[in-house]
């Protein structure tokens, strides 16, 4: 009972604190994507050599080996998105693709989100 009061609670934010949340987020991303130029975006990526995703913002975040970087946003299809939780993807073969779907988990919840999908995927290199 305690456990879902708290769970409840968490879930509570004032816009202010959503303002803040979604603020620091857009600092974090600029910051990632400093001094990187975006290419074509992408229907699909292959999971081979990439790390992640990270949660940023409004946005989810696959490092490439090497100097790229890949961003989907998704927050438009799945309003609970937060930089502390944990993505779950099905993968179909040996990429992840535009509109394919995933679930959130927060951390020491068991409790999974309702399906996400994916965005375009935009890839960002180093310059130089």
């Amino acid at each position: 009972m305690a456990w879902t009061a708290a769970l409840l609670l968490g879930a509570c934010a004032t816009p202010q604190q959503l303002a803040e949340t979604q603020a620091r987020g857009d600092r974090e991303l600029a910051k990632m994507l400093a001094g990187r130029v975006a290419g074509k975006p992408e229907n699909c990526i292959p999971t081979g050599f990439i790390d992640g995703p990270q949660v940023v913002g409004d946005s989810l975040i696959y490092r490439q080996t090497g100097k790229r970087l890949w961003r989907t946003q998704v927050r438009d299809r799945c309003p609970f998105l937060r930089d502390d939780q944990i993505v779950v993807s099905i993968l179909y073969g040996a990429q992840v693709c535009r509109n394919d779907r995933f679930r959130l988990v927060d951390r020491g919840a068991p409790i999974a989100s309702a399906d996400c999908t994916f965005g375009e995927f935009v890839p960002y290199d180093k310059v130089g």
